[in-house]
């Protein structure tokens, strides 16, 4: 079934979703994103020293990961206009967590599958694995290697953006429908026909995302560094500017999670689908 979906309006939706339920939604964001995204910053680098700091730096980083998991859920289901309230939200985003990470573990799993020929390639030609591990890019990948997984790459990478497009309302579906793996195949559905819509704001996303990040902590990490100094691992400077790269992430996640709702509802009311409340 063909169906024509305005990404412009969704946008526009998702905007002025955004604008009208703040009060909502900031508790949510700086309490549930921009804290824990700003301590996964400033204990990182504990974690990369190595040492008996490491297992309990990942623990907690592990464990902040959730939390803005959780938080992503709860904007996503007050974006869904199904129900009212930041407490409504939070309790479905609470109930749909351990059925969204399930989804989600299924998704790696299949990644790392995909992935398995990269390894085996390089072994098959004699290529110490365990070196590779310890030494990184030190080693060298033997050139008829480097062929192969370049062509397996090359192959790879437009297959992953078009699952990754057929997959943009995975989200929604498992807030929203109650759903299991079947989200899966229900997102494959949904989107079946705008792919390349889905593809398009994807990549202008990602440019938009990357650039305004990277300029970010690249303008205010220097500008801080040479403002307050200071050596060693977390540093006044580091902490700052870990905190204003969150807030600017947290704003490109409220608009994700906006916009991929209002998708959701522009999609399911093209098609006619009818859906459980949440």
């Amino acid at each position: 079934m063909k169906i024509s979906v305005n990404m412009g309006n969704v946008w526009d939706r998702a905007t002025e979703f955004l604008g009208d339920h703040l009060a909502a939604i900031l508790p949510i964001a700086v309490l549930a994103i921009v804290v824990p995204s700003t301590v996964s910053a400033i204990i990182a680098p504990l974690g990369a020293a190595g040492g008996l700091a490491a297992l309990p730096v990942n623990l907690i980083s592990l464990a902040l990961t959730l939390v803005t998991v959780w938080a992503q859920l709860a904007i996503v289901a007050l974006a869904l206009d199904r129900i009212v309230g930041r407490g409504a939200a939070m309790q479905v985003a609470l109930r749909r967590l351990l059925p969204f990470l399930g989804v989600l573990l299924v998704l790696l799993v299949a990644f790392v599958i995909v992935m398995l020929p990269i390894p085996f390639v390089l072994a098959g030609y004699g290529m110490d694995m365990q070196a590779a591990m310890a030494n990184g890019a030190q080693v060298n990948i033997p050139p008829a290697a480097a062929g192969i997984i370049s062509i397996y790459t090359i192959v790879l990478v437009p297959v992953l953006i078009f699952v990754g497009a057929r997959l943009a309302l995975l989200t929604p579906v498992v807030v929203c429908e109650r759903r299991g793996l079947g989200s899966i195949g229900r997102s494959f559905a949904l989107s079946r026909g705008l792919v390349w819509k889905i593809i398009g704001m994807l990549i202008l996303y990602g440019i938009v995302a990357g650039v305004a990040i990277l300029a970010t902590r690249t303008v205010f990490g220097s500008v801080l560094r040479l403002a307050l100094g200071g050596e060693g691992l977390i540093t006044p400077a580091g902490v700052l500017t870990a905190l204003i790269v969150a807030i600017v992430q947290t704003v490109f996640v409220l608009l994700a999670c906006a916009f991929t709702a209002k998708l959701y509802l522009a999609v399911a009311d093209a098609r006619g689908t009818i859906v459980e409340p949440v």
